[in-house]
């Protein structure tokens, strides 16, 4: 989620960025070829050249969105019969809004199924149920029988027996890698299925000396994590992470060829070193994450409509494209609160990632109060005020075919 910003760059950058001039080569007029809702089955989708294809061949432009609750409810203990609590996910609804793919978030003690320790000491059952892995299996199926794409997210994590109860800063070196064999060999024969290897890498608490970049990708020592626990928020602990080329080679290992999404660091908002650090895939199925959320959410702000970096952030993402790597924002959102009339942020980003070519998916379609990057006001599934009607309006009229789009 949004941390704190940085200056951004100048806004005539940006503009000229946002008019799609800057981009040449391949990757510069993709929206034509995207195909949202036409996708063969079954579902199939691999890494060509800097875009997503089909089965067929035919370029895909993910967009959807995210639901949340597996990485959270099941190991909170908020309902220890269903992992996904008392909002179940309505896979049919969001595919009505446009959409050609879903992301879940997991948790990886849940999944693997160890008892863990909370941050004042009390052991937790994660999958109290005992059937979070079922719920997995069984929300993958259904959104591929609704026409969704899937990508499975490692969203919460802690080395370990710790609880993952909140974001750590990086995969940990005991769990995550048994994790990413597990999930890649349970969902392997499912080409329509992605892997992104961590959610949001932050080094903030690594240990000293040490580059952000390489422990990204080879892994180093971390000097704290998030035990989110009451009186217990962050711990002080000396742990290994693991790297994005361990995770990649842990899902290759199991022989899955599906595609594998790769985050940067701050919270994966800044990809200024992705094309350096991320790591070799044999298979050439990578892709690069990037979390699109605005420089401030202070509405009538000129900062509201640009992303944390400025036109940096869409400079970077082109050279990624350019480079030969297909971009999907796997997060992004806007401002909802009651009464918000229209998307800042959004309105620039989406006309921008469809000229370009990058797929996009919102946080979260939930019916959540928060004020912010909520894409539902209810659950029979209303879109919130401002960034929800945006969001639909957007993808609606992209299905249709009816371009240019607000």
């Amino acid at each position: 989620m949004p941390r704190p910003s940085r200056p951004a760059a100048l806004p005539a950058l940006l503009a000229l960025l946002l008019s799609g001039a800057a981009l040449a080569g391949p990757a510069g007029s993709a929206s034509a070829a995207a195909t949202a809702g036409k996708a063969a089955a079954p579902l199939a989708l691999r890494v060509q050249g800097n875009r997503l294809v089909d089965g067929a061949g035919q370029v895909v432009q993910l967009r959807g969105a995210n639901i949340s609750g597996l990485e959270t409810v099941a190991a909170q203990g908020w309902n220890p019969a269903n992992p996904w609590g008392s909002e179940a996910p309505d896979f049919a609804s969001l595919r009505a809004w446009g959409a050609n793919v879903v992301r879940l978030p997991l948790n990886e003690a849940s999944w693997l199924g160890y008892v863990c320790t909370d941050g004042a000491g009390k052991a937790r059952n994660p999958d109290p149920g005992h059937n979070y892995r079922d719920t997995v299996r069984r929300a993958v199926a259904d959104a591929g029988r609704a026409g969704l794409y899937v990508i499975l997210d490692l969203h919460w994590t802690a080395p370990g027996h710790a609880c993952p109860l909140a974001q750590a800063p990086m995969a940990d070196a005991d769990n995550s890698a048994l994790f990413w064999t597990q999930v890649a060999g349970e969902f392997k024969s499912r080409p329509g299925v992605l892997f992104e290897l961590f959610n949001e890498p932050f080094m903030d608490w690594m240990a000293f000396g040490q580059s952000p970049w390489k422990v990204l990708r080879e892994g180093g020592t971390q000097k704290q994590y998030t035990a989110a626990t009451q009186g217990h928020w962050q711990v002080e602990l000396s742990w290994q992470s693991t790297g994005m080329q361990q995770l990649l080679d842990a899902v290759r290992a199991t022989g899955a060829t599906n595609v594998v999404l790769v985050a940067g660091l701050g919270w994966s908002r800044d990809l200024s070193g992705w094309l350096a650090a991320r790591p070799r895939d044999p298979l050439q199925q990578l892709g690069a994450v990037w979390h699109a959320y605005p420089k401030s959410m202070q509405p009538g702000t000129a900062d509201a409509a640009i992303p944390l970096h400025g036109a940096l952030d869409y400079q970077q993402m082109e050279d990624i494209l350019r480079a030969g790597f297909p971009v999907v924002i796997t997060e992004t959102g806007d401002h909802n609160a009651p009464g918000t009339r229209g998307a800042p942020f959004l309105s620039q980003l989406l006309p921008w990632a469809d000229r370009v070519g990058a797929s996009y998916l919102g946080w979260t379609y939930n019916a959540w109060q928060n004020p912010d990057y909520v894409l539902l006001k209810d659950a029979r599934g209303t879109p919130s005020d401002g960034y929800g009607e945006y969001f639909k309006a957007h993808l609606s009229c992209l299905q249709a075919g009816t371009t240019p789009c607000p």
